[in-house]
């Protein structure tokens, strides 16, 4: 009788137990998929905001390539006198370094959107926020020189040194296209169909 009674009773305790256990699981898988979407759409957020950041760059970059270009072309031309170069002919300064950011890479790594990116697109990315630093740190270190100058000889003395500079501006111009042929390859058509993938799933 008493055995009975306790199959009777253990049968239902049994079931709602397993049902309790069944709704843990289920609310904690609803969990984990509803933080895996939040994961995925704050990279593809954060992606984003990288591309157009680095759109602008490519267009700050390719501004001073075409300053630059400019200045060397005007030095040239003028190789056998350069007595016709003035200021007037460095309207944005002897050299005019591209201002770019990278305050959405940054952003992104301090919230952990890289660690929900391909790790080939975060490899990609990381190269070029390398190289722009490099270029920013390259834009540094000829500035302090030109200031030099400037405070030693004035904007005369560097005008007549026009063999130096040129040097520099050349080298400016260098560095600006292989920047640009890095950010042109990056936001080529593979990246972007990448993107829109990610913000497919």
């Amino acid at each position: 009788m008493s055995e009975n009674r306790f199959r009777h009773l253990i049968g239902p305790a049994l079931f709602e137990a397993a049902f309790v256990v069944l709704g843990v699981v289920l609310a904690l898988a609803a969990n984990e998929w509803r933080q895996n979407r939040a994961d995925i759409a704050q990279a593809n957020t954060a992606l984003t905001e990288i591309v157009r950041e680095l759109e602008a760059n490519r267009q700050a970059v390719a501004d001073s390539l075409e300053y630059h270009r400019g200045l060397v072309s005007r030095i040239m031309q003028v190789a056998d006198d350069p007595a016709q170069l003035s200021i007037r002919d460095f309207s944005r300064g002897f050299i005019f370094p591209a201002q770019v950011h990278h305050t959405a890479w940054s952003s992104a790594a301090e919230i952990g959107a890289l660690s929900n990116m391909s790790y080939d697109s975060v490899l990609v990315l990381s190269r070029v926020y390398a190289q722009q630093e490099s270029y920013q740190e390259q834009a540094k270190s000829v500035g302090q020189i030109i200031y030099t100058e400037l405070y030693r000889g004035g904007t005369a003395a560097i005008i007549a040194n026009s063999d130096n500079l040129i040097t520099i501006l050349q080298t400016f111009a260098y560095r600006e296209q292989q920047l640009l042929k890095t950010y042109n390859t990056l936001l080529s058509e593979t990246f972007t169909e990448q993107h829109r993938q990610l913000a497919a799933d």
